[in-house]
């Protein structure tokens, strides 16, 4: 018979107001599910959380960028430790280190803006934080080595609207965070600048509920935190166990490097005035039906010429930007209002209730009813 798994004690202490940190937790948790019986302390913020440990009785650490004083008495040159994003450049134990690998991040921000043809392009940073700096100045970068013309980066909020009213538009947004990237589209409304008209806005973290309750919704690039969550813990626990030395553990990086495009960045600026005339059409009476016929005769060029003009500057046919902007007043419908699907499919354009609920199901990954009910 097989040695029963030892139990670890292991204590959390992460942030989750930040949503990399949800999905950190959420890698780990699968990991403890799955591989191991730790009993796990988590310390997440809330009120009255125990925070009182023997440090005798820890036998594993994971923390947000620092060790917090109420840890005090631990031996952390004894006890295996991982740190989220430290702040100290050196520390004086050994641990494993969780960092965010930001040049892929912003080699991607540049590259979905500058497809978009902006006039001039930006960054809102979060101040303070080293990772964000480094995260701007490789956008910035990466923006100028693809012919772009980078304007400012701030992280001062009260002059944000005034430094977009006062930017040559169209100006393309980089945010560091979907919470700023949400600051950004409040900072436009203020100054007067219409999204994704004016100004095209991109966060990262794909915070679903934040970007998708947004109005206009807002892209964000997703990071694979969880994944990195997940190898926190195997690494822990190899470490718990002793078949790691506490001094050689790797760090564990986390990135992104694609788009989840939602309206604050579906425009286009190529020029082509074709283009910008039908999509404005599309815009504006999208939940009447339309052929492509009519709109080629509307604009007396052929059916040929307008669908070849369209897929070149949107990337995209004509009949599947009817269907987004028809499925984005339906997210938009199911999550402020309490119509009926019947109703609902009637306003976007949609036959009936099962063509809502086909056609959602199949560029969403769920029912209407459960986008609903996550609000």
């Amino acid at each position: 018979m097989s040695a029963p798994l030892p139990i670890f004690n292991v204590v959390a202490s992460v942030n989750l107001a930040y949503r990399t940190h949800a999905h950190l937790l959420g890698g780990i948790l699968s990991y403890v599910q799955t591989h191991t019986p730790w009993t796990l302390n988590l310390i997440v913020g809330r009120r009255d959380e125990q925070k009182r440990f023997d440090p005798a009785q820890i036998d594993g650490l994971i923390l947000h960028a620092h060790v917090p004083d109420w840890l005090c008495g631990v031996d952390l040159k004894r006890v295996p430790t991982i740190l989220i994003e430290p702040a100290a450049a050196t520390l004086d134990f050994p641990c494993g280190l969780v960092r965010c690998d930001n040049a892929p991040i912003a080699a991607t921000a540049a590259r979905h803006l500058l497809s978009k043809q902006c006039e001039t392009y930006a960054f809102v940073h979060s101040a303070g934080q080293s990772w964000s700096d480094v995260r701007g100045r490789l956008f910035a970068e990466a923006v100028r080595a693809g012919g772009g013309r980078f304007l400012w980066r701030t992280s001062d909020r009260a002059r944000l609207p005034s430094l977009i009213a006062d930017s040559p538009k169209p100006l393309g947004v980089f945010a560091a965070t979907d919470i700023l990237a949400r600051a950004t589209l409040d900072a436009c409304r203020v100054a007067g600048c219409r999204v994704p008209d004016d100004v095209l806005i991109l966060g990262v973290d794909n915070d679903v509920t934040l970007c998708e309750l947004s109005r206009p919704t807002i892209s964000s690039i997703p990071l694979t935190s969880r994944d990195a969550g997940y190898r926190v813990a195997e690494l822990l626990d190899r470490a718990m166990r002793r078949e790691i030395a506490l001094g050689r553990m790797p760090d564990i990086p986390y990135t992104g490097d694609t788009v989840v495009e939602r309206l604050s960045t579906s425009r286009s600026f190529a020029y082509d005035l074709l283009v910008r005339r039908c999509r404005e059409l599309l815009e504006s009476e999208f939940s009447s039906p339309i052929r492509v016929a009519d709109l080629a005769t509307r604009f007396r060029v052929s059916r040929r010429t307008l669908e070849t003009h369209f897929r070149a500057v949107t990337g995209t046919t004509i009949a599947e930007e009817v269907c987004r902007l028809w499925i984005e007043r339906a997210k938009h419908l199911l999550s402020t209002t309490s119509d009926s699907l019947e109703k609902i499919a009637a306003a976007c354009g949609f036959y009936n209730a099962s063509h809502l609920s086909t056609t959602f199901i199949r560029h969403v990954g769920i029912r209407p009813s459960a986008f609903r009910n996550q609000r």
